[in-house]
C-alpha cells in the first residue's frame, strides 16, 4: 500500500511539474531581435556616403541590444531608447563625417547608416541618426540624408522593413 501511494505521489508531481512554465526564458515566444551594430569595415559606392552592404563587416557584439529598444515608431522612424542605450550613444566619439552603423534583424543586415552629429557642416547622402538627440530626449530619429534629402536624390528606404516591423509588432513595441 505504501509503495502504491509513493508511486501515485511521484506520478502526480511529475504530471504537475511538466505543466509548469519556465520563467527563466521570458522571451521564448519572441519573433526575434533588432539590434544596432557599429561597422568595422565597409566600402562606399562611387563618390557618395552610400554604404555598399555587400562590403559590411560589423563588430561582433551589438552596440544597442533589442532589450534597449523600448519601442519603434514606424511613422516617425524613431526608436525609443533605454537609459543604458542613451548613455552608450552619448559616450561615442562623434566624427564630423559620421560613424557607420548597421541595423540587423535576427542577425541579418537590414540597412546601414551613420551617426551624424548635427554640428557637422558636411552633408550626407545616406541614412543618418543625430547622436546629439540623446541629450534632449529618449528617442533617436532615423532620417534620410543630412541636413535632409536633396531634391532628386534617391536613398533606398529600408527603415520600415517588414522584418523589423514584425519583430516590434509581435513584442508590442511598435507604435
Amino acid at each position: 500500500m505504501k509503495q502504491k501511494l509513493f508511486y501515485l505521489i511521484i506520478g502526480l508531481l511529475v504530471t504537475f511539474s511538466s505543466g509548469c512554465k519556465n520563467d527563466n526564458n521570458v522571451n521564448s515566444d519572441s519573433k526575434g531581435k533588432v539590434e544596432l551594430f557599429l561597422i568595422d569595415s565597409f566600402s562606399k559606392i562611387d563618390n557618395s556616403y552610400q554604404i555598399d552592404e555587400n562590403s559590411v563587416i560589423t563588430e561582433s557584439s551589438p552596440l544597442i541590444t533589442y532589450a534597449d529598444f523600448l519601442s519603434y515608431d514606424s511613422t516617425e522612424y524613431t526608436f525609443e531608447l533605454s537609459e543604458k542605450a542613451k548613455e552608450i550613444i552619448k559616450n561615442l566619439e562623434h566624427a564630423v563625417h559620421g560613424l557607420a552603423f548597421a541595423i540587423k534583424a535576427n542577425d541579418t543586415l537590414i540597412y546601414t547608416g551613420y551617426f551624424w552629429p548635427s554640428y557637422s557642416s558636411a552633408s550626407c547622402d545616406w541614412i543618418v541618426i543625430d547622436p546629439l538627440m540623446t541629450n534632449v530626449g529618449d528617442k533617436i530619429s532615423v532620417r534620410l540624408g543630412y541636413p535632409g534629402l536633396v531634391q532628386g536624390q534617391i536613398i533606398q528606404d529600408k527603415r520600415n522593413d517588414e522584418r523589423i516591423i514584425e519583430i516590434f509588432k509581435h513584442d508590442n513595441k511598435l507604435k
